[in-house]
C-alpha cells in the first residue's frame, strides 16, 4: 500500500512539473471549453427562469433580477465586504494579545541562567515555556484607525446603495428601449396586415375598373415599405432586448416577451419628501406636479446617498488628521506573563507584569509631514463635497425640466393621436361615399399609425423621465428598496 501511495505521489509530482515546465498558455481548445461552459450555463439559466415565469417580463421583475444577477455591482459589493473585514481587523486593537512560546535545546559547557546562577557540566538539555499577555491601555493610532474603519463601512454601504439606484435607472432605460421597439415592431406588423387588406381591396376595385393602376401601385409600394419597416423594427427590438438581457446577465440572444406597459406603473409609486429633521411625508400626485424645481433640488440635497457618503468621507479625512496627530503621542501597554525554564534537575519558574510605553521621539519629521498631508486631504475633501452638491443641484434641475417636458409631450401626443384617428375614420367614411380617393385614405392611415407610436413612446418616455427624477432626488424606484437595504445591513452587521 505504501508503494502504491509513493507511486501515485511521484506521478502527481511529475505531472505538476511537466505542466509548470510547459507553461500555462490558453489554447484554442481551452477557449472553446470555457466559451461552451459560459454559453450553456447562461442559456440554461435564462431558459429556466422564463420557464418558471412564463408571463411577459415587467419592469419591477427586471429591476429585481438585475440586483440579484448583474455583474455591474461586483466592485461595490467587494468593497463593502472588504470594509467589514477591515473594521473587524481594526477592532483587534481593543482586545488583549496572548503569545505562548516553547523551546527545547542542548548546550555544551557551562550555561549561565542569570548573573547569580550558573550550571556547570558537560552536555545538557534545556526546556523553556513562556506565556505573555498584553492589553493596550493607550493606543491612539490604533483607536483612530478603528474609527476610520467605521467610516469606511458606512461609506461602502452608501456607495453600494447609490450604485443600486443607478443600476435601476440603467435597467429602466434598457427596458424602455426594449418596450418601445417591441411596440413599434408590433405596430409595423399590424400595418402589414392592414396594407395587405388594402392592397387586395384596391386590386379588386382595379379589376372592376373603380381604381386606377397608380393607386394599386402606391398600395403595393406602401406594403413593401411596411414590410421593410417591420424588418427594421424587429431588428431594433432584438437589439434592445439583447441589451436588456446583458444587464440582467441573461443569454443576449434569448427571445422573451416584455410587458411594456409595466413601466407606467412607476407613476403610481409614492413620493416621499423629508424635512430638515428627517421626518418623511407623502406627496400626492397633484402636489407633486405643483412643486417647483427649488423644492426638488432641496430634497436632492437632503436625500441623495452619495452626498451622505461624501459627508462620511469628510469625517473620515478628519479622523485621519486625528490619526496623524496621534503619531506624536506614546503607546502604553499593560503586560504580564509567566515562564518555566528547566535544565535537567534544575527548574526556574516565575511571572512578571507591568506597564510599558513607547514614544517616537524623532522620526525624521515623518510624523509632521503625515499631519500636513492629512490636513491637505481633509481640506480638499471638503471642497470636493461642495462640488458634489453642486452636481446634485444641476442634475436634479435637468431631470425636473426633462420631466416637465415629457409630460407636455404626452399631452400633445395624445391630442395628435386622437385627431389622427378621427381624421382617418372620416377619410374612410368619405371614401366609402365616393368623396375621397384611396391615396388620401392611405396617407391618413400612415399619419394615424405614426401618431399611435409617438403617443405610446411619449408615455413610456414620461415614465422613464420620472424614474430619472426619482433617482436624481435620491428616492428608490420601488417601495421595498429602502427596506431591502436596511435588512441587508442588519443581517451583515
Amino acid at each position: 500500500m505504501g508503494e502504491r501511495f509513493f507511486a501515485k505521489a511521484l506521478n502527481t509530482c511529475l505531472m505538476a512539473a511537466a505542466v509548470l515546465a510547459a507553461g500555462c498558455g490558453t489554447t484554442v481548445q481551452d477557449r472553446a471549453r470555457i466559451s461552451e461552459d459560459f454559453r450553456s450555463r447562461l442559456a440554461a439559466e435564462t431558459a429556466d427562469h422564463f420557464a418558471a415565469n412564463p408571463g411577459p417580463l415587467s419592469l419591477k421583475d427586471a429591476v429585481a433580477l438585475a440586483r440579484r444577477r448583474t455583474l455591474k455591482l461586483t466592485r461595490q459589493e467587494l468593497e463593502r465586504e472588504l470594509s467589514r473585514v477591515t473594521r473587524a481587523s481594526a477592532f483587534s486593537a481593543f482586545l488583549p494579545n496572548a503569545e505562548l512560546a516553547y523551546g527545547r535545546f542542548r548546550a555544551h559547557g557551562d550555561a549561565t541562567l542569570s548573573p547569580y546562577l550558573r550550571v556547570r557540566g558537560g552536555d545538557g538539555r534545556y526546556d523553556g515555556t513562556a506565556l505573555l499577555v498584553t492589553q493596550p491601555v493607550f493606543a491612539p493610532v490604533a483607536w483612530t484607525m478603528f474609527a476610520e474603519a467605521q467610516y469606511g463601512t458606512r461609506i461602502s454601504d452608501l456607495v453600494r446603495d447609490r450604485a443600486r439606484q443607478l443600476l435601476d435607472v440603467q435597467v429602466a432605460a434598457c427596458f424602455y428601449k426594449a418596450a418601445v421597439s417591441a411596440r413599434m415592431a408590433e405596430t409595423r406588423r399590424l400595418n402589414i396586415a392592414t396594407g395587405e387588406a388594402l392592397t387586395n381591396r384596391i386590386g379588386r376595385l382595379a379589376a372592376e375598373g373603380y381604381a386606377i393602376p397608380a393607386e394599386r401601385a402606391r398600395a403595393e409600394a406602401r406594403l413593401a415599405g411596411d414590410e421593410l419597416g417591420y424588418a427594421e423594427a424587429l431588428d431594433e427590438s432584438r437589439k434592445a432586448r439583447s441589451d436588456l438581457s446583458s444587464i440582467l446577465t441573461f443569454w443576449p440572444l434569448a427571445e422573451y416577451a416584455i410587458d411594456g406597459d409595466s413601466i407606467l406603473g412607476v407613476l403610481d409609486e409614492p413620493w416621499v419628501f423629508v424635512d430638515t429633521n428627517g421626518a418623511p411625508r407623502s406627496v400626492s400626485r397633484e402636489e407633486l406636479e405643483r412643486t417647483d424645481v427649488a423644492e426638488f433640488v432641496w430634497q436632492g440635497l437632503l436625500q441623495r446617498k452619495d452626498l451622505y457618503a461624501g459627508d462620511e468621507t469628510v469625517n473620515l479625512r478628519k479622523a485621519q488628521v486625528v490619526e496623524a496627530l496621534a503619531g506624536f503621542l506614546p503607546d502604553i501597554v499593560l503586560g504580564g506573563g509567566a515562564s518555566d525554564f528547566s535544565a535537567e534537575s534544575l527548574s526556574v519558574k516565575g511571572w512578571t507584569g507591568g506597564l510599558a510605553g513607547t514614544w517616537a521621539a524623532f522620526e525624521g519629521f515623518r510624523s509632521v509631514q503625515a499631519y500636513r498631508a492629512a490636513r491637505a486631504r481633509s481640506e480638499a475633501e471638503f471642497r470636493l463635497q461642495e462640488d458634489r452638491m453642486l452636481a446634485v443641484v444641476t442634475s436634479v434641475a435637468d431631470a425636473w425640466r426633462n420631466w416637465k417636458e415629457t409630460a407636455a409631450r404626452v399631452k400633445a401626443a395624445r391630442k395628435m393621436r386622437e385627431a389622427a384617428a378621427l381624421d382617418h375614420a372620416d377619410a374612410e367614411r368619405r371614401h366609402d361615399d365616393g368623396q375621397e380617393t384611396m391615396d388620401r385614405v392611405l396617407d391618413k392611415l400612415a399619419v394615424r399609425d405614426e401618431a399611435e407610436v409617438r403617443a405610446v413612446s411619449a408615455e413610456y418616455a414620461a415614465a422613464l423621465a420620472e424614474i430619472a427624477l426619482r433617482q436624481a432626488v435620491g428616492l428608490g424606484l420601488f417601495e421595498t428598496e429602502e427596506k431591502e437595504n436596511e435588512e441587508d445591513r442588519d443581517d451583515e452587521d
